[in-house]
């Protein structure tokens, strides 16, 4: 952890230093699998780019079972003793207890939230429930020749059909992964000293790589990140130059590391436990060192419309931008530049319903604006935050992460996206009690909904908020970005930019606004982009915090021609 820290700091892009720094500090402590599943079911963190540290995930499962096994197997030794039950038959029974219900969850969540479910600790807790079943049964199997060489080919066989017909559209783990992990349970059975091994688990490379595999697990993953991050996409010769690296860094560390740990003759029995608690606290220290040091970064909005940062200006006033600035917000803060209702917790997630809106603006102020939609519509929070506060008005906001504003059916994963489609609803039933005088919306295109259904959904919301009175200002959707501007940004942001014919999405709000009337369609884009091109910074200032939301910082700068160009 120590050592892909470093790497991080010299390979990766500073944007990610932050959020990688979080990850080692969670590995550490062995709860790296509950931060990917809450990241897995945050839209803006899902598409965060893979940390060096993701493989822990599996590790921190492991770690927290070593934890909890020994209380559970006291404790069932404890009680089979009293009441006079064999010791193995109850540690099978309790195993087979958590088999079954581990599995059950397994199943029962990867059907109603598989990102959630390939994560958390009680889905997965199963596989290695059977890892125990297995080692309480082998003094009692006792296979044939035939039938230990029929196992372990169907093991393979299994683990290979695993990796060939899986994929990223597979619900796993549920039931599918009962394949690859009966697999690996077979093989191992096979293998066993106390059956007799399988001679063809005896070929030197695969006993080679065994050895090795614990330390092959830590390093590949950290080093396909680093190469990645140096040299962007990974070809053929790249795989084999990484498959050898990583051999031969795992084979140092098997050699000096590994096994100088396991054949250490220290005379302290508890030298283990304390280097291994030193460590985890040197890494934590370490990592939360480089957390506090980014979280101190400021973000000086004060510098926008300044001469060295003139922002949109420079496309919309010919605005002379300035050479050799540093970037605005800087890199490693681009990813947390997010607007100030994610900080305050009103933004909902994709599992929320409750219509709880942030108030901003003037509080006291006599008119009220209402800004509702998906995180398209709240990456203008900012912006339109600054135009209640300069005219005392209120503001309230009703966001949601990936649910548009309009009456559409939207799939997630798949399947209607149910919690979407009663939050509107409550939503549109709050503007209704608030009576607002502006209603500004914004959404993402959703490309795998039907163009005219869109349209029309659109036009039935924006229909029922003019009729009771409020003006609907909508603001076309933004570019989004064929690149990771925290990735681009780091080495030539004068190469990180877009052709505008190509991230430039139809505008769906004109078409929907034509028979509409009291709606006003926005279109911001020529201060995003030139004619041609949208470039990732504009003015010295970063546009987009990654492939399709604006920064706070530059949706804070886009305040004063929003107003203009909506009538405010």
């Amino acid at each position: 952890l120590l050592v892909t820290l470093a790497g991080t700091l010299l390979f990766v892009s500073d944007a990610w230093w932050e959020e990688t720094a979080r990850q080692v500090i969670a590995s550490a402590l062995y709860v790296q699998n509950w931060r990917l599943a809450e990241q897995a079911v945050d839209y803006l963190g899902a598409e965060d780019a893979p940390s060096p540290v993701q493989h822990f995930w599996s590790l921190s499962i492991e770690e927290q079972f070593y934890i909890v096994w020994p209380v559970l197997m006291i404790a069932s030794l404890w009680w089979a003793r009293r009441r006079g039950y064999s010791p193995v038959q109850m540690l099978t029974f309790v195993l087979g207890v958590v088999l079954a219900g581990s599995l059950a969850a397994s199943v029962a969540l990867t059907r109603s939230d598989p990102a959630w479910a390939y994560f958390v600790t009680h889905t997965r807790v199963w596989e290695l429930a059977l890892g125990g079943l297995l080692a309480l049964t082998l003094d009692r199997f006792r296979p044939s020749a035939h039938m230990q060489n029929a196992m372990a080919v169907a093991g393979m066989l299994a683990a290979l059909a695993s990796a060939v017909l899986f994929s990223r559209s597979t619900d796993f783990p549920g039931f599918k992964a009962l394949l690859p992990t009966l697999g690996a349970a077979l093989v191992i059975a096979a293998g066993s000293v106390r059956v007799g091994r399988f001679r063809g688990l005896d070929i030197v490379a695969l006993r080679y790589a065994g050895d090795r595999s614990y330390s092959i697990y830590l390093w590949h993953w950290p080093l396909i990140i680093f190469y990645a991050a140096q040299r962007g996409s990974i070809g053929l010769v790249d795989g084999v130059l990484l498959i050898i690296a990583t051999l031969a860094v795992s084979d140092l560390s098997y050699r000096f590391v590994e096994q100088a740990c396991r054949h250490s003759r220290s005379s302290l029995a508890w030298r283990p436990l304390i280097d291994g608690t030193a460590a985890i606290g040197v890494c934590v220290a370490m990592a939360g060192g480089l957390v506090y040091a980014v979280d101190r970064q400021p973000i000086d909005t004060s510098q926008i419309g300044t001469p060295n940062y003139p922002g949109p200006a420079a496309l919309l006033a010919n605005a002379v931008v300035p050479q050799g600035v540093k970037l605005l917000p800087p890199l490693s803060k681009i990813g947390s530049d997010v607007p100030v209702i994610y900080t305050l917790k009103c933004h909902q997630k994709q599992k929320g319903i409750d219509a709880t809106g942030c108030q901003l603006g003037d509080p006291t102020g006599t008119r009220t604006i209402v800004v509702m939609g998906d995180s398209h519509a709240a990456q203008w929070v900012p912006a339109v935050d600054k135009i209640a506060k300069d005219r005392k008005w209120k503001l309230v906001t009703f966001t949601k992460a990936a649910c548009p504003v309009t009456r559409v059916t939207i799939l997630d994963d798949g399947k209607p996206y149910e919690q979407c489609a009663l939050w509107r609803e409550k939503g549109l039933a709050e503007i209704a009690k608030l009576k607002p005088d502006l209603v500004i919306t914004s959404q993402s295109n959703y490309t795998g909904v039907a163009r005219d259904a869109m349209i029309e959904g659109l036009r039935s919301v924006w229909s029922e908020i003019t009729n009771q009175g409020a003006r609907v200002v909508a603001i076309r959707n933004t570019p989004f970005s064929l690149f990771d501007p925290r990735d681009c940004l780091r080495t030539d942001p004068g190469k990180c930019v877009n052709p505008r014919s190509e991230v430039e999405r139809e505008d769906i709000y004109a078409l929907a606004a034509r028979s509409v009337a009291g709606v006003s369609v926005v279109d911001m884009n020529d201060a995003l982009c030139s004619k041609d091109t949208c470039p990732a910074v504009v003015g010295n200032i970063v546009v987009l915090r990654d492939n399709h939301h604006l920064t706070a910082t530059y949706a804070l700068a886009l305040a004063p021609y929003l107003a203009k160009a909506a009538g405010l």
